[in-house]
């Protein structure tokens, strides 16, 4: 194994050659996958493996009994290989660790998502998906989201993800680790820091329009419990309205939160330090 040194200008890391699998719900030409990429890019080995299409709301959906395509599309980054799955965000996953990288990928990455994947969104959503999926086939993986408003290259951004996804190929992170990551409305008043939170109580809500061809269109949103017009302390929304980073850490086998994780905490300290 190659060891090697490299400093970002708020950080020194040393790099251990590790394969890094990046995906997302919204398709391998979104820019929010190609700026989570660059991000990555100097922490390892990066290979883009995503859906064709807009895969939005599959969430962990897999396409059992179905033969899936998968074609070496262009890169829009230098030595980064990319390639497009006719298929969901799992789908990419499981064919990315298992066909292209031969089962030798340390950590998957997800996103960026335009727009929060909080709550009980995290659940129908294909960012965090991917990421259930990767945890389930015993890698460590990280779903990111953020405001669909803000821009998906602020340098910021793409420092906390460097530092949160350092953390997670750390050693003492556990193999099949599950994080989900959001951020704030930065356009608004900026990043304040980063914070662990828990999925905040909500109920999903979701609508049927019936189209002019006869069939159904399903719409979801959510209906958040507000106690006292205050949000809970501490869950996910309420940590995002701070202006805060939310990290939330969970067990890949049951999705139950995970508070006192030490490799959540880690990442908590290196997403501030990179904050100030």
């Amino acid at each position: 194994m190659v060891v090697r040194n490299m400093y970002l200008g708020w950080a020194t890391f040393t790099i251990l050659d590790m394969n890094i699998l990046v995906t997302n719900d919204d398709g391998f030409e979104n820019p929010g996958i190609w700026a989570l990429a660059k991000a990555v890019r100097s922490l390892g080995e990066v290979t883009v493996v995503a859906p064709v299409d807009n895969q939005s709301g599959t969430g962990c959906s897999i396409s059992f009994r179905k033969s899936i395509n998968v074609d070496q599309v262009t890169s829009k980054l230098d030595g980064v290989n990319c390639f497009a799955v006719n298929g969901t965000p799992a789908d990419s996953v499981i064919l990315g660790s298992k066909y292209i990288l031969k089962d030798d990928v340390d950590v998957v990455v997800s996103g960026i998502n335009p727009g929060f994947n909080t709550s009980r969104n995290m659940f129908i959503s294909g960012t965090f998906g991917a990421a259930i999926i990767a945890s389930a086939l015993g890698m460590r993986a990280c779903a990111f989201s953020m405001d669909a408003m803000d821009p998906v290259n602020d340098l910021t951004v793409a420092n906390v993800i460097a530092a949160i996804t350092n953390e997670l190929m750390c050693r003492e992170t556990p193999s099949g680790s599950l994080f989900n990551v959001n951020f704030p409305a930065i356009s608004v008043s900026g990043i304040n820091g980063a914070e662990g939170s828990a999925p905040a109580r909500s109920d999903l809500k979701m609508n049927v329009d019936l189209q002019s061809d006869g069939g159904y269109e399903i719409f979801s949103g959510l209906k958040v419990n507000i106690d006292g017009l205050e949000l809970t302390s501490g869950s996910d929304i309420e940590v995002l309205a701070r202006g805060k980073v939310a990290l939330t850490a969970l067990d890949g086998t049951n999705l139950n939160y995970l508070r006192d994780d030490q490799s959540l905490h880690r990442m908590i300290d290196a997403a501030n330090r990179v904050i100030g």
